[in-house]
C-alpha cells in the first residue's frame, strides 16, 4: 500500500480518534476473551515505539540535529524499556505467574542467550552473526 504523507497523516488522525473511543470502551465493557486484547496490546506497543522513533527522527531532521544522536538515544530508550520489562518478569516469576512451561519461555531464553553473547562483545556485527526468533510471529 503506497500512501502519501497526507493520507498517512489522515489515517493517523482517524486511528487516534478510534483509540480514544476504544479506551473508553475498555474501561466500561467486559471482554469475551483475552487473546484479542493481548494481540492488540502488542500491536499498540510496537506502533507506539515506532511512532515515537519516527517522531524523534523527524524532529532531529527539522532541528538539524545529528540523526545518529537520535538513534543512540532511541537505543538507550530500548535498554531502559528492556530493563523495566526484565524486572517485571522477575517479579512475575517470583510470584509463580510465569514458569518454565509458560508459552514463550523457550523463545525468551534463546533471545537472552543471544543478547548475552552480543553484550560480551558489543562491537558492531553483521545482522547475520546472530539470529533471534521473533516471538510475535
Amino acid at each position: 500500500m503506497n500512501e502519501t504523507p497526507a493520507s498517512l497523516s489522515s489515517e493517523i488522525s482517524r486511528l487516534a480518534t478510534e483509540l480514544k473511543r476504544l479506551e473508553q470502551r475498555l474501561g466500561s465493557e467486559a471482554l469475551a476473551e483475552i487473546a484479542p486484547l493481548n494481540d492488540f496490546r502488542l500491536a499498540v506497543d510496537n506502533v507506539r515505539l515506532k511512532a515515537w522513533s519516527v517522531s524523534e527522527l523527524f524532529n532531529a531532521r527539522y532541528t538539524r540535529e545529528d540523526p545518529n544522536a537520535v538513534l543512540t538515544f532511541l537505543a538507550a530508550e530500548r535498554l531502559r524499556r528492556l530493563d523495566h520489562l526484565v524486572r517485571n518478569l522477575c517479579g512475575d516469576m517470583e510470584r509463580g505467574a510465569i514458569t518454565s512451561q509458560t508459552s514463550g519461555m523457550q523463545s525468551l531464553l534463546e533471545a537472552l542467550t543471544t543478547l548475552q553473547q552480543i553484550a560480551r562483545h558489543p562491537e558492531p556485527r553483521s545482522r547475520q552473526s546472530y539470529t533471534v526468533k521473533n516471538a510475535a510471529g
